[in-house]
C-alpha cells in the first residue's frame, strides 16, 4: 500500500506542474458532514441488544483533497478523510483514516448540460480506491482496510476561484475486521467482512492558477 501511494503521489505532482493556456487545472478541497453506517450490522449481542449501525451515525467526517483536471471533462484527485463512529456518548466507538485516488468526470461537460447561462453549476462524478487505518476506542490493535469509493458532487460557482460543494459518496471496505462500535470480527470472521457506509458531506473548492476560468467551469 506504500509504494501504492507513492507512485500515486509522484504521478500527482508530475501533472500538476504540467503546462496549460487556457484555463486552471489545480485545486484544493475540503469539507465536513455526516458519516452514516450501512453494512455491517450485525453486532455482537447480548451487549448490544437492539443496536445498529446507524445508530453510530453522525456530523463526524472531515476530508481535505488535491485535484487536478487534465482536461474540462476528467482528472484526478487525492484526498485524506476521517470518519468518527459513536454511540451515544459511549465508549463504543471507532474512527476510520482513510487516503484515496480518484477519477473525477465533469458529467455536466461530458453530455453537454448547461443548468444556466454563465455555467456557475456544475455536477462531477468520482470513483477510485483508497486505503483506511480504522482504529477502537477499547482496542490496540490497526485494522487495515481496502476501499473502492463512488460519488456525486454538485458545485456551484460563489466567486472566481472558489465554489461551494455538496457531496454524496459510499465507501465500501473490504476485509473489515472491527464493526462500528471497535469490536472485533476476528473470532468469528477471521478474513474479514464486506462493510460500507455513506459520506454527506458540504465543503468549499478553491481554485488555484493564473487564468481567469478553471477547468471546472471553461
Amino acid at each position: 500500500m506504500k509504494n501504492f501511494f507513492l507512485v500515486t503521489f509522484i504521478l500527482f505532482t508530475s501533472f500538476v506542474f504540467a503546462q496549460n493556456d487556457n484555463f486552471n487545472k489545480f485545486s484544493l478541497e475540503t469539507s465536513f458532514g455526516l458519516s452514516y453506517p450501512i453494512a455491517p450490522t450485525s453486532f455482537a449481542q447480548p451487549i448490544f441488544e437492539g443496536v445498529g449501525a446507524a445508530d453510530f451515525a453522525g456530523p463526524k467526517h472531515f476530508d481535505i483533497g488535491a485535484r487536478y483536471m487534465i482536461s474540462k471533462l476528467y482528472g484526478f484527485k487525492l484526498s485524506y478523510a476521517y470518519d468518527r463512529f459513536q454511540y451515544d456518548g459511549s465508549s463504543l466507538a471507532s474512527s476510520f483514516y482513510r487516503l484515496g485516488l480518484e477519477a473525477v468526470f465533469n458529467v455536466s461537460e461530458l453530455f453537454d448540460i448547461r443548468f444556466n447561462r454563465r455555467g456557475t453549476f456544475q455536477i462531477q462524478l468520482h470513483g477510485g480506491l483508497g486505503g483506511t487505518f480504522a482504529t477502537s476506542k477499547t482496542k490496540t490493535a490497526v485494522d487495515r482496510i481496502g476501499n473502492i469509493m463512488l460519488g456525486v458532487r454538485p458545485m456551484f460557482k460563489l466567486a472566481r476561484g472558489l465554489a461551494l460543494t455538496t457531496d454524496l459518496s459510499y465507501m465500501v471496505n473490504f476485509k473489515q475486521h472491527y464493526d462500528y462500535a471497535g469490536r472485533s470480527f476476528y473470532a468469528t470472521e477471521p478474513e474479514g467482512l464486506v462493510g460500507g457506509f455513506l459520506n454527506f458531506s458540504v465543503g468549499l473548492n478553491f481554485n488555484l492558477g493564473d487564468r481567469r476560468v478553471h477547468a471546472d467551469f471553461y
